[in-house]
């Protein structure tokens, strides 16, 4: 095994080297600082605006979701005097929808209470309305008691009558078999029938409708856009947009400067515009998250982490063909308002017009909302 000795002078040489790269990375951070810190005072009431628009929207979201939490329903009254009346309000209870349905054992009670406006409306059923429907005799059976100002009385009859002839079918059912010989000899039919008939009510797959709007034929999807995230993209993309124009505004400086200090300090102003505007963009995406709208920390990190490298490509390609900051400044507009076109910040135009997919590719805010779809 060859053995060499080292002298004094390479360790020398080596530690020299060792400090002047120190120097290097500590200088061009200081570069970096400096031009970042530019950045920051020169459009600062930029970014005070993406934060006072963020606080405002999620101000706006916890304040619906607040009024969603409030919301209890549209409040109609049942007044039952028998047990298949309690059976039918404990089916109309447990409905998920715009209706809250209260019980009444007492008919002047219910009707006081539709009189204050507390109620919308208040349905009566008589005692054994039941069985007297059964016989067909509908008539008086049930008493529709609502005020003149009432105006949703009427869209409650499809979910009081639809639960009361769910429970009426069975027994219709029953009665139409006996009358149609289907008796003991045909017991196991009958039975059959009923469970068919129970699971078919149940089910949905009696009838099924499928509505279709003329503009939403052979769209892709249903559209689920965050437009937040898709105003917040845009923003950062339009900060960057603004650095990139504020470089070239110092382009003579840069260029006066000695040796590779011009590109360094070119380089480190771009840094700083696409570091600060994805950070203060991310920071309002996180902020507006906590409110309840986010798809999780991770991703939201690296979502954040790519579009920084892709905007950071960008700005340097397009530094490739545009020189100066006033034919930049003049394209802004043009570049913002295609983003927000053609990219899936309010809708997708790729639903309505193929073409347009292509087109959003020139914009780096499509790549990152796609990331989320």
């Amino acid at each position: 095994m060859e053995e060499r000795e080292v002298s004094g002078l390479e360790v020398l040489e080596s530690l020299s080297a060792g400090k002047e790269m120190e120097l290097k990375v500590k200088s061009r951070l200081r570069i970096y600082g400096i031009l970042g810190k530019q950045y920051l005072l020169k459009y600062r009431w930029w970014f005070f605006f993406m934060i006072l628009f963020s606080l405002a929207a999620g101000a706006a979201q916890v304040r619906s979701a607040g009024g969603e939490m409030n919301y209890r329903g549209i409040a109609v009254g049942v007044c039952w005097s028998d047990e298949m009346g309690r059976e039918l309000l404990s089916k109309l209870e447990e409905e998920k929808g715009i209706f809250r349905f209260q019980g009444f054992e007492n008919l002047s009670e219910m009707i006081r209470e539709v009189e204050n406006g507390n109620l919308e409306c208040g349905y009566e059923l008589s005692e054994n309305f039941y069985e007297e429907l059964l016989k067909g005799k509908a008539r008086g059976q049930v008493t529709l008691y609502y005020s003149p100002a009432s105006s949703a009385h009427e869209i409650s009859y499809e979910t009081v009558f639809a639960n009361l002839f769910e429970m009426l079918s069975g027994d219709i059912l029953r009665g139409y078999l006996r009358e149609n010989g289907y008796g003991d000899e045909r017991g196991q039919d009958a039975d059959r029938l009923l469970a068919l008939n129970s699971r078919y009510a149940g089910d949905g797959s009696t009838f099924h409708f499928v509505y279709e709007l003329a503009g939403e034929r052979e769209s892709e999807a249903p559209e689920n856009l965050n437009s937040f995230r898709g105003c917040m993209a845009v923003m950062m993309y339009l900060m960057c947009l603004l650095g990139l124009g504020n470089v070239l505004e110092q382009e003579r400086v840069f260029g006066a400067l000695p040796g590779a200090l011009g590109k360094r300090m070119k380089s480190g102003c771009l840094h700083g515009a696409v570091l600060g505007s994805v950070l203060t963009g991310g920071f309002c995406v996180l902020l507006r998250g906590m409110a309840g709208q986010n798809a999780g920390l991770g991703k939201e990190i690296a979502a954040l982490l790519l579009y920084a490298i892709l905007l950071e490509v960008y700005v340097r390609i397009l530094r490739i063909f545009i020189r100066q900051s006033r034919i930049l400044y003049g394209l802004i507009p043009v570049l913002l308002l295609g983003s927000c076109l053609f990219c899936p910040v309010f809708i997708r135009m790729g639903n309505y017009l193929p073409a347009a997919v292509w087109v959003s590719r020139i914009f780096p805010v499509t790549y990152y909302l796609e990331f989320f779809f």
